[in-house]
């Protein structure tokens, strides 16, 4: 339970800069070998000068890797499924891992009242153990708005979408706040009635549909590559044989 001090990946550094070192290296001796042609050596280095240049250690992961990260984050979020549990939360509140990290789900009983964007306390003392978990190691943590099908009009909220526009924003800026990360890594968004997960044909369809998502994506799984796939990716040097 809690975090995990397990070295998080900063080998990559050391093993990008190998790799770096590695390439610079067969392309001075491929250039120092006598009897290439211009034009097969410009060939050659194109596919460098092409290339997106250096590699980013956060893209350097194998596959096992990953799976240790995400089973070393899932842990750290131990602490709010305890407090969760222990306020008798865990069937208004959801935290389930996704490929970048964790979703969590907040119902709309727990979050607002019917109509209102103003956080009820409960929810604010359930971000703030939400806020508790970030660290410089998350990306980016989005919110997103969803209601249910009922058209809303009134002087604040035209529209649902305006509705689940101001609940994310709500949401979204009370945690970081709490959080005291930077405000770049945040982000809120709105799907209005236009992304439920079950009918808006009943009630409790409904209350389903109005929830929160906070989306918390940490940087080492967010666009990694397996690095089995990145050697194969690397240029096929056997057309330059009879060059060298």
């Amino acid at each position: 339970m809690g975090r995990s001090k397990r070295d998080s990946g900063n080998w990559l550094t050391t093993y990008s800069d190998l790799v770096t070192l590695l390439m610079v290296f067969f392309i001075l001796l491929y250039v120092l070998t006598p009897g290439i042609d211009q034009s097969t050596f410009d060939n050659f280095i194109s596919y460098f000068q092409n290339s997106v240049g250096v590699i980013d250690q956060s893209s350097l992961m194998s596959q096992q890797s990953k799976e240790e990260y995400r089973v070393e984050v899932m842990e750290r979020w131990e602490v709010v499924e305890d407090f969760l549990e222990k306020h008798g939360l865990s069937e208004q509140a959801e935290i389930t891992p996704i490929p970048e990290g964790v979703k969590i789900t907040l119902s709309d009983s727990l979050t607002f009242n019917s109509g209102s964007d103003r956080l009820l306390r409960t929810a604010e003392m359930v971000l703030e153990e939400v806020a508790g978990v970030l660290d410089e190691e998350v990306g980016e943590t989005e919110s997103q708005g969803h209601t249910d099908n009922v058209p809303i009009s009134n002087e604040r909220f035209r529209s649902n979408w305006h509705l689940g526009a101001a609940r994310a924003v709500t949401t979204i800026q009370f945690v970081q706040e709490s959080s005291g990360l930077e405000p770049t890594k945040f982000i809120a968004t709105s799907y209005g009635e236009y992304r439920p997960v079950t009918t808006n044909e009943t009630a409790a369809g409904r209350r389903q549909n109005r929830r929160v998502e906070i989306y918390v994506r940490y940087e080492l799984l967010m666009n990694t590559v397996n690095l089995d796939s990145l050697i194969q990716e690397l240029p096929d040097l056997s057309q330059f044989e009879e060059t060298i």
